[in-house]
């Protein structure tokens, strides 16, 4: 009897695992490689990625593969992605201030390059550090070799310190040219000073520290994104500007250079945020925005009439949101916009044994994982001069059809008398059972 019961029971739940669906690992697309040399050395050779790519693929690359291709075998190549991003490096340069003093409503502040310190050293950037809390001031800085002679580096600079319940803002950074002098001053003056005999209103600088260096700057590898619509808006419940912007394609966004074109002085919060997905309701589509950077919109900090925003996203999105809270002030009159990405490039190594096959970057394979190449752990070994190659046309790649198991009962009326069968043989068993 426990025999009949169980291959019931095996048969019932066969019935409920009616489908078994059979799937290899897939790529979508293939791009032949175009530029291999046919050389007797083992070469390195990099792809820069089109945006089209970047679109359908993980912003992590664990997707794509470099296939060489023969009639007979496939060859897997191994590669490594890379982007040159922008950014900075400070390199110290010893200064110290050797005099400070004030004439009518001025105040000045000499600085003297250390005498163990290269004198032809360049320097490019001064970072003040004041006691003082809440000032806006303009700067005159000098140069000089012997503090006989002085030459004009800044005229009407402006430095400017907010502290209060609300925001804690500072710029007192001098940016200027490379320059090789031994001696600085600096000229602190109010702005307010043609209006008030007075000058600085009882708010003397108190200058804590001058620390000079050499900013050197690398500059970012990036490519300009197609921006297809923008719309601003005024919200005057929420006091804020809203500009919806929807790029041509699905990616990472890494610089926004926005234009305002006031001439007035304004201090903005400004918050970028990505699209992340949105819902269907009976009032209408929710659109649910998540925030990637936060800064702030300062004319102190305005070149050329934008200020510009580093963002370094991973986040893929069509649709971004830039929300700039303007509080009780007077809403800006943005201008152009523009919006960039970095150039991912992928670098891979072929050996002459190999070269005389075609090679495929094959994307799109949402089951794998991402690989884990040697070559990873040694990328200072890649020559600075490596060959381009170029990417062909996308092909897609046809899929195999899903194999689809006929499900052992197609009629529920087979189902429901498997059932009562099941539960009437339970029954007797049981009675029996009991009897005992």
């Amino acid at each position: 009897m426990k025999k009949i019961i169980f291959q019931f029971i095996f048969i019932f739940l066969s019935v409920f695992c009616c489908q078994t669906v059979f799937a290899q690992n897939n790529f979508l697309y293939k791009r032949e490689l175009k530029g291999i040399q046919k050389s007797n050395q083992t070469e390195w050779y990099k792809i820069n990625v089109p945006i089209e790519v970047i679109e359908k693929i993980n912003t992590d690359f664990s997707d794509i593969r470099i296939f060489g291709v023969t009639n007979s075998d496939t060859l897997e190549a191994p590669f490594l992605t890379r982007k040159i991003m922008q950014k900075s490096e400070n390199q110290k340069v010893d200064f110290k201030i050797i005099n400070s003093s004030k004439k009518e409503n001025a105040y000045f502040f000499t600085l003297e390059k250390d005498n163990t310190t290269r004198q032809e050293e360049a320097t490019n950037l001064i970072k003040l550090d004041f006691e003082n809390t809440n000032f806006d001031w303009r700067v005159k800085l000098e140069g000089s070799q012997n503090q006989n002679e002085w030459f004009e580096i800044l005229n009407d600079y402006r430095i400017v310190s907010i502290q209060n319940e609300f925001t804690e803002y500072k710029f007192t950074r001098l940016i200027f040219p490379n320059s090789k002098y031994k001696y600085y001053r600096i000229k602190l003056s109010d702005k307010s000073e043609k209006q008030s005999q007075n000058g600085f209103k009882n708010n003397e600088p108190k200058l804590n520290s001058a620390s000079v260096f050499l900013q050197k700057t690398i500059e970012g590898n990036f490519e300009g994104l197609e921006i297809i619509s923008k719309n601003i808006e005024v919200n005057k419940d929420k006091k804020q500007t809203i500009i919806d912007i929807e790029l041509t394609h699905s990616v990472p966004i890494d610089f926004l250079s926005l234009e305002v074109k006031n001439d007035f002085d304004y201090y903005r919060s400004i918050q970028i945020k990505y699209l992340l997905d949105s819902t269907i309701t009976e009032k209408g589509v929710i659109y649910n925005f998540v925030t990637l950077h936060t800064s702030t919109l300062s004319s102190i900090e305005k070149q050329n009439g934008s200020s510009s925003f580093f963002i370094n996203s991973n986040e893929k999105s069509k649709k971004y949101q830039i929300i700039i809270d303007n509080q009780d002030n007077q809403p800006l009159d943005i201008g152009q916009l523009e919006i960039k990405g970095y150039i991912n490039q992928i670098f891979t190594r072929v050996s002459p044994s190999d070269k005389a096959i075609s090679y495929f970057l094959m994307y799109g394979n949402e089951r794998l994982q991402k690989p884990n190449y040697d070559i990873v752990r040694f990328q200072n070994t890649i020559p600075t001069d490596v060959t381009l190659l170029e990417l062909d046309s996308e092909q897609k790649i046809p899929q195999k059809e899903v194999e689809k198991v006929t499900p052992l009962f197609e009629n529920s009326l087979w189902l429901w008398l498997l059932m009562g069968t099941i539960i009437l043989v339970l029954t007797v068993f049981t009675f029996k059972m009991m009897k005992k």
